[in-house]
């Protein structure tokens, strides 16, 4: 390939990505019309799954005493009395409805969840991720869009109030990267999934086979999307992002939660447009327009004046992006979405390197291949 083609690609590459991060805010920030709400908060069913007296914050165990004291019929699942955020809960809320128990699938959150979907009993259920804080109106809100033609809507969570550097880099993975590319994937109607909360009526739920529509991919968030789906009805982004309070956090716990993600979505179809998200990040695209400029036969003056244009303007996007969405982007934010993008490809490389999915513990990944052995061997 000679150097004009090199240059010609190099610029091709940076004008793509710059493409594709400015479409995606464009397409994300701006939330659809609000549907009118018509559900209350007698009408459902919260289940809270809880591990570890991390997940037991008072604040999050209060606003599902809240959500009860509401009417919500609140389910907190936890898999042994021993289970750390058994005494928290209790200490906040002394008459919370704790459910105890395990199954023996292959993955250990639906082993916790299967009992409050079981005994889920109000016309809409909402499996909620530990810590995402919901008041009654919010609830109704994000079940909104639930209809005959609508059987599904999760609602992303958002990052906030994040108390060191280590949390300020979950929440540019959480609020500016995956909120946008999920939310710009769905407004152009390619179905999307991701934790946060989870809604759907209780009719619904039980055509997919209760949890058994939680259960039949790697990640239950993809499978109940994937359940929903076959049933012949749409799934939709909520526009609501409760709110995910971070604290503090540790960078190795932050770094091992986005890698169990990459390999998680690795393992699911959607896993060619996984592998294309470092190759059009801000990174990777920086370095081919400069490598562009400096075919051209720029000094390093320009090309280092072409970078800072790169970056300035990438940052104008996520932050576009975020204001639309009322989220907070200032310059401490900036300078985690630099860094997540400058990691990007590092956490691509360390998400190939192993098959394990490591969950709290437990290797997700490992348990999902043994399933499909047993399944291979049944069949045989």
């Amino acid at each position: 390939m000679d150097a004009n083609s090199l240059v010609c690609l190099g610029l091709g590459w940076w004008a793509a990505s710059s493409v594709v991060h400015w479409a995606s805010a464009a397409l994300a920030r701006s939330p659809r019309a609000q549907t009118a709400v018509h559900h209350h908060a007698a009408d459902f069913t919260v289940v809270a799954p809880m591990n570890g007296a991390g997940d037991a914050s008072t604040a999050y165990v209060m606003a599902l005493a809240e959500l009860s004291r509401a009417g919500a019929e609140v389910l907190i699942c936890v898999v042994s009395e021993d289970d750390g955020a058994v005494v928290p809960t209790r200490a906040a809320w002394p008459d919370a409805p704790i459910l105890i128990g395990s199954d023996d699938t292959f993955n250990p959150k639906m082993n916790n969840v299967r009992k409050g979907l079981e005994a889920a009993s109000r016309p809409v259920v909402a499996l909620c991720d530990a810590g995402v804080a919901l008041d009654a109106g919010e609830l109704g809100r994000i079940a909104a869009p639930l209809s005959h033609g609508v059987g599904l809507v999760l609602a992303l969570k958002a990052g906030e109030a994040p108390g060191n550097f280590a949390a300020e880099m979950e929440r540019a993975y959480i609020d500016s990267h995956q909120a946008r590319f999920l939310f710009a994937a769905d407004r152009i109607g390619i179905a999307v999934a991701s934790g946060g909360v989870t809604a759907l009526t209780r009719e619904t739920l039980q055509r997919i086979g209760n949890w058994q529509g939680f259960n039949r991919w790697i990640a239950d968030d993809y499978s109940v999307v994937r359940s929903v789906r076959e049933l012949g009805l749409a799934t939709r982004l909520g526009d609501v992002m409760p709110q995910l309070p971070l604290g503090r956090r540790d960078w190795s716990v932050v770094w091992r939660r986005q890698v169990r993600w990459a390999r998680t979505r690795l393992r699911l179809p959607v896993w060619p447009l996984v592998l294309w998200e470092p190759a059009i990040g801000w990174a990777v695209s920086g370095v081919a327009g400069a490598a562009a400029l400096a075919g051209l036969g720029a000094g390093p003056g320009i090309v280092l004046a072409g970078l800072l244009f790169h970056t300035v303007v990438w940052l104008c996007g996520e932050k576009w992006f975020m204001a639309g969405r009322g989220l907070s982007f200032g310059p401490r934010a900036a300078l985690a979405a630099l860094l997540r993008e400058a990691l990007a490809p590092v956490l691509m490389v360390s998400a190939l390197s192993s098959r394990s999915i490591d969950w709290r513990g437990t290797d997700l990944g490992g348990r999902w291949r043994r399933r499909g052995d047993d399944a291979t061997e049944k069949s045989v």
